[in-house]
C-alpha cells in the first residue's frame, strides 16, 4: 500500500512592523497565488485524508482558499501549534505520528523546515520550497513509522507560476 504526504508552504506574507512574525495576513500576491493553485489542486489531488497546519495566520489564511478545492471538513483539518517553524526533526515526528489509517495526509507550514523535510525524504537538493506551493512525496508502505531518509518518491512539485500567464 501506498501513503501519501502533501507538503504544502504557505502564500507571501505581508511584511509589515505592525505585526508579529506569526501574525502576518497573506499579501496580495500571496492571495492570488494560492488561488492559482485551486484549479490544479481540484483537479489533480487524491483526497486528503487529514490536514495538519500550522497555526500562524498566514497559514491558516493559505489553507482556507486552498480548502475551496480541497473541499476538507472541520474534523479533517488540525490546527498545531508545534508546525509554527517546526524544525525538521519536529516534522519528521509529526509524520512518524501519523495514523496508519490515514493514506493521503497533509501538512502546511513554514520554510526552512518544510524544505529539509522534502530534501530529508526524496534525497532531492531544493534550495528553497517556494511560496504557496505543493510537494507530493509517496512512500511504498503502510506505515508511517517506515517512512524515513531518502525512502520517498517525488510524485508532483506544482507551484503556482505554473498557472498564471
Amino acid at each position: 500500500m501506498t501513503k501519501l504526504l502533501s507538503i504544502f508552504r504557505h502564500a507571501d506574507a505581508q511584511q509589515h512592523p505592525r505585526f508579529s512574525d506569526y501574525e502576518r495576513p497573506l499579501s496580495a500576491s500571496g492571495v492570488a497565488d494560492a488561488e492559482a493553485m485551486l484549479g490544479y489542486l481540484e483537479a489533480s489531488l487524491p483526497p486528503i485524508d487529514k490536514v495538519f497546519c500550522s497555526d500562524s495566520v498566514r497559514t491558516l489564511e493559505t489553507l482556507e482558499i486552498f480548502n475551496r478545492a480541497l473541499a476538507l471538513t472541520p474534523e479533517q483539518i488540525i490546527s498545531d501549534s508545534s508546525l509554527y517553524l517546526a524544525s525538521t526533526a519536529e516534522l519528521i515526528a509529526s509524520v512518524e505520528a501519523l495514523s496508519n489509517e490515514w493514506q493521503h495526509a497533509a501538512l502546511v507550514g513554514h520554510n526552512p523546515g518544510l524544505t529539509a523535510l522534502c530534501n530529508f525524504y526524496t534525497g532531492d537538493a531544493l534550495r528553497e520550497l517556494p511560496t504557496a506551493s505543493h510537494y507530493a512525496i509517496a512512500f511504498e508502505t503502510d506505515d508511517w513509522t517506515a517512512s524515513d531518509r531518502s525512502t520517498g518518491v517525488l510524485q508532483s512539485f506544482t507551484v503556482p507560476q505554473q498557472f498564471k500567464s
